[in-house]
């Protein structure tokens, strides 16, 4: 098939007979602009482009376009798109109470700490990467290229550099597949927890509940690329807000500590199995690096890429760090992951548990966006068209989108309906198993290599050397850690029918710090 593409001084050609491209420019003032070829006289010289091109049985030349092609012409987000989705992503306040009663106080201070900074700090590494590689557009192709470069800088030949590039970067897609797969399950039990106890008297199972939410997620699901999230994604960011709100408020009014008998407990609740399960939740609170490569692809301008991580980190920090606080020294031992548990059954708490469900919902599409962007780019399938071509499987991407998205979605809520059927903390459980399967991986200790390999040299010095490798080795150590304790808690969980999901509000369960009285009378919120 013949291709060409003028512009106002030159235009490339397609040659049938032997598959090469002709630069040409048009007959000097000329009327109709006829195009000419260059001669070896020109001053200009020849370019000659050669292209593997497939020739159906019909003879004509076609030729689907690769995922490069697909990439390089992705609609691009602004920044502040970007930051508000990866704020929105990093935002889960909700369970940070009853991650600090899994860890114990002082654990969980030591342990926010140093995952604020040295996640701070890699999401910085990877823009930097980013900025010498522009070409590293995925988290699995960075980490493959970085393994490249560590081992060809150690005097490793180019075959076996190789060799372990293609290696790694199939490890790290699993990684980055499973890792984020599991999160839109946390999403999905999240909602559908909250369904169950907005709609008390609408008796459903959890898994008919799981099969609701996923029928209204899926045209979420739907929406091409991040760039198409920027007109709704304000929407979520204020629903965090003002749940934010509501929590604080009802900290406010109850003070479980002073106003309640019993009253909260405090260190009793954390074992070895939660303490290191705690790991793996610490690190989820952390965890959108590995769509950060993704993220400044989709940039109009990544090297606003610092401003973004200075807003994100500037507000969640203190925020988790508040929720942090007031939530464990309210509720104490009995913090439960899904915090609207701890509340009392009123507007309030049906206003935040309507807010986070918003939250949820939009999160479903924002960690499932990169897996199957993936997906289809690697079939062939432009994100950025729907109707106007059809794809290698004989339909328009629209159609295909709608097929395999709802198909991909149909799986996670299997998925979450099982786990909705175990008798723990299915929320704790879960999220911890996401982060300690792959969160680890891609915000703690790969970053570290990928900083070894693209930003430091012999004027780096022996305390960024040491730091580097203190934080491979912590995220080693985290991500081996927090699955121990992870697969512990869900294997000592039993299954349970829920038929119908039933909820236990405060002060009703006789664990809770408010069960015996309430010594004043708090009903707005």
């Amino acid at each position: 098939r013949r291709r060409g593409i003028v512009c106002p001084t030159f235009s490339v050609s397609f040659e049938n007979s032997n598959n090469v491209c002709r630069l040409t420019r048009p007959s000097a003032m000329s009327d109709d602009l006829s195009m000419t070829p260059l001669d070896a006289s020109d001053t200009v010289p020849l370019v000659r482009l050669e292209f593997d091109v497939e020739e159906d049985s019909s003879g004509a030349r076609e030729s689907e376009p690769t995922r490069a092609e697909i990439t390089a012409n992705l609609p691009r987000a602004t920044s502040r798109t970007i930051a508000l989705n990866t704020w929105l992503y990093m935002a889960t306040p909700m369970s940070m109470p009853a991650t600090v009663k899994d860890s114990g106080a002082r654990l969980a201070a030591v342990f926010f700490t140093y995952g604020a900074v040295s996640t701070y700090w890699t999401g910085r590494v990877i823009g930097d990467a980013f900025a010498v590689d522009p070409d590293s557009s995925t988290y699995a192709r960075m980490t493959s290229r970085a393994t490249a470069r560590v081992l060809n800088r150690h005097g490793y030949s180019d075959s076996t550099c190789e060799r372990w590039r293609k290696k790694v970067e199939l490890w790290t897609l699993l990684v980055q597949f499973s890792t984020y797969y599991l999160d839109a399950c946390v999403q999905i039990v999240y909602v559908t927890q909250y369904f169950g106890q907005m709609f008390p008297k609408v008796k459903l199972c959890a898994w008919t509940w799981a099969l609701l939410v996923g029928c209204l997620v899926m045209p979420v699901v739907q929406m091409p690329t991040l760039h198409d999230s920027g007109r709704v994604v304000g929407l979520p960011v204020v629903c965090v807000c003002v749940a934010l709100v509501v929590l604080f408020s009802e900290i406010a009014l109850t003070k479980p500590w002073e106003e309640c008998s019993p009253g909260p407990t405090y260190g009793k609740a954390k074992t070895r199995s939660t303490m290191f399960s705690s790991l793996g939740n610490f690190a989820y609170a952390f965890g959108g690096h590995g769509l950060f490569p993704e993220e400044l692809r989709e940039m109009k301008d990544p090297s606003e890429w610092p401003q973004v991580m200075n807003t994100v980190y500037g507000t969640m920090v203190p925020i988790y760090i508040a929720v942090m606080y007031w939530g464990y020294k309210a509720y104490g031992d009995f913090a439960k992951g899904n915090i609207n548990l701890n509340f009392r059954r009123n507007f309030g708490n049906v206003l935040s548990m309507l807010m986070q469900t918003v939250q949820c919902y939009y999160g479903v599409f924002f960690t499932n966006i990169a897996l199957m962007m993936h997906v289809e780019t690697a079939l062939g399938v432009d994100p950025t068209t729907s109707w106007g071509v059809r794809t290698r499987f004989g339909v328009p991407p629209a159609i295909f989108r709608l097929i395999f998205r709802t198909s991909f979605l149909a799986t996670q809520v299997l998925l979450a309906a099982i786990f909705l059927a175990a008798s723990g903390d299915v929320i704790i459980n879960l999220q911890g198993l996401a982060g300690a399967v792959g969160m680890t991986a891609m915000t703690f200790f790969l970053p570290s290599l990928i900083h070894y390999a693209f930003n430091m040299h012999d004027r780096s010095t022996k305390l960024e050397y040491v730091w580097v490798g203190c934080n491979f080795l912590f995220g080693v150590l985290i991500m081996l850690s927090g699955l121990y304790g992870t697969i512990s808690d869900i294997l000592a969980d039993s299954m349970v029918k829920q038929c119908p999901a039933t909820y236990v509000y405060s002060p009703h369960d006789p664990r809770d710090p408010c069960h015996v009285g309430i010594h004043k009378n708090t009903t707005f919120l």
